[in-house]
């Protein structure tokens, strides 16, 4: 937050400073417009909510493809490189922006979303990683987005960036971040009374994408692995506790995320005789949801659909 109210100032600050329709010297749009670079989808779609379109990023992570088993190729690099700004998580998965920062030869402002929340979360380790890990570094959760609360963090930096490097346009930026604040503001009520409606915790049968979404509304949940586990069969032991702990809680769904085979989360509802749900994390999406128009509210209004 810090690091926020440190930016917003310096967009205030050269927002007093320049004349009346004219850029400062420091700030020289390029010829073809702004040019903004995501990893994946939650920013592609915050910078098309708060520019109302008139900003369509290029995502890297298309039709689909995990974040976690990601490399970027020399043409990824170079498109980096020649954009205006650039917004990553800032985690573990994407760790490797940190290898070619200093390769790049531009002016690229480099925004990561973990770094715009307050508290982090730690990463929980699964019982098999635990063994293999030998690293001190705390390693955080990098699903901010997963929370509207963070959500609207997260959109205030983009739109301050956005004033920084455009700011014969700052008017436009900030009534489009207002605007699509009023509609997060919505989605986060709407959690809040779902989550405060729930009497029993949430059965995962997969990885849990969604530790801020669970902090932030105070939802109680069991899962087989934890967000960026790259474990796809739970021990033996695991499994028992998370049949047990559906049938003690008489869990009427087991839920799995988008892409997931399904094995786990299947295999507890065989046992539970509960049904098997979608919650997607927004993460990235397929190519038919791009296609049809599919946005952040609008997944997040689907799980709001499976929570009920």
């Amino acid at each position: 937050m810090k690091k926020l109210i440190k930016t917003i100032a310096a967009v205030l600050a050269a927002v007093c400073i320049l004349p009346a329709g004219g850029c400062s010297d420091g700030a020289e749009r390029k010829s073809d417009g702004i040019r903004v670079i995501t990893v994946n989808f939650p920013p592609y779609d915050f910078v098309r909510q708060i520019t109302g379109g008139d900003i369509i990023p290029e995502m890297l992570l298309t039709g689909g493809q995990d974040a976690h088993s990601y490399e970027p190729t020399a043409k990824d690099i170079v498109r980096i490189n020649d954009a205006d700004l650039f917004i990553c998580t800032g985690g573990e998965s994407d760790a490797w922006v940190d290898t070619i920062i200093d390769s790049l030869d531009s002016d690229v402002v480099i925004l990561k979303m973990i770094d715009c929340i307050d508290s982090p979360i730690e990463e929980e380790e699964d019982e098999e990683e635990h063994h293999d890990h030998n690293s001190d570094e705390t390693e955080y959760d990098e699903h901010v987005w997963t929370s509207p609360e963070n959500a609207m963090t997260i959109c205030a930096a983009i739109a301050a960036e956005l004033m920084l490097i455009d700011p014969d346009n700052y008017m436009k930026y900030a009534d489009g971040l207002l605007a699509y604040r009023t509609e997060l503001e919505a989605l986060s009520d709407e959690w809040r009374e779902a989550a405060d409606a729930l009497d029993k915790p949430l059965i995962f049968g997969d990885r849990f994408p969604f530790a801020y979404l669970a902090r932030d509304y105070g939802i109680d949940y069991f899962a087989a692995f934890a967000g960026c586990s790259t474990e796809t069969e739970p021990s033996a032991a695991k499994m028992t506790q998370l049949i047990e702990k559906a049938r003690e809680v008489n869990a009427p769904y087991v839920y799995h995320i988008e892409f997931s085979t399904e094995k786990v989360a299947s295999a507890i509802a065989e046992a539970t005789g509960a049904e098997i749900r979608l919650m997607h994390s927004c993460h990235t999406l397929s190519n038919d949801d791009i296609a049809a128009g599919e946005t952040y509210v609008s997944i997040m209004r689907r799980n709001l659909e499976a929570l009920r």
